[in-house]
């Protein structure tokens, strides 16, 4: 992964933490040359063959059926380790110049999973399953879905699909919110998310 500069992480148990996104995202999009000519893609990345990879297509989802951003990658055309670098050049071949912010799954410590991490730079595709992608992306999200093993895909294989759906709410409306905004649907400082929409934590026995 490359950063530019701070990294926002918030957990997903947060009530503050889709309002932390929506505010990151704006003010790392505003940061970006000439972005009110620009046109901001979403490109999200995974797979729905294991549970933890499968953050990308629903955020990709919800966010194609609520904005009229160019979203690439959702549960019907996922985009993954083995079509990422068309959809790539199919993004360049669209649109002049874009600003891509990339969403994708990742790995992390135990007292990492349920973080969110945003931030400027590109995101390394495919390196919690040992693959060596193409960096994307001039905003990142990375949702941390489950602790690292010894193989990365097995990791993913066990993640659990509530986590990764409750992840990928909190980023799809804080992003969604942050689209609005930048297209001037929304006041940018609109009161966002009620506390619904943040998952309620439960511990484990």
């Amino acid at each position: 992964m490359q950063h530019n500069g701070n990294k926002l992480i918030a957990n997903l148990y947060d009530a503050e933490a889709p309002e932390k996104i929506r505010r990151q995202v704006i003010g790392l999009l505003r940061r970006q040359f000439t972005f009110t000519v620009r046109p901001v893609v979403v490109l999200c990345i995974g797979s729905d063959r294991y549970t933890g990879d499968v953050l990308g297509p629903l955020t990709g989802t919800f966010l194609e059926e609520t904005t009229g951003y160019p979203i690439f990658g959702t549960m019907d055309n996922p985009v993954h380790a083995g079509n990422l670098q068309d959809a790539i050049q199919e993004i360049y071949r669209q649109y002049d110049d874009p600003v891509i912010v990339a969403v994708d799954a990742c790995l992390g410590t135990a007292a990492e999973v349920g973080n969110i991490e945003v931030w400027e730079g590109g995101i390394q595709a495919g390196s919690a399953v040992g693959k060596r992608l193409p960096c994307i992306g001039h905003i990142s999200l990375a949702g941390v879905v489950n602790s690292e093993g010894i193989i990365g895909a097995v990791s993913l294989q066990s993640t659990s699909l509530s986590l990764v759906m409750k992840i990928s709410k909190v980023i799809s409306v804080a992003l969604q919110a942050a689209l609005y905004n930048i297209a001037g649907t929304l006041p940018a400082d609109k009161a966002l998310i009620g506390e619904d929409l943040v998952p309620e934590h439960v511990d484990s026995d």
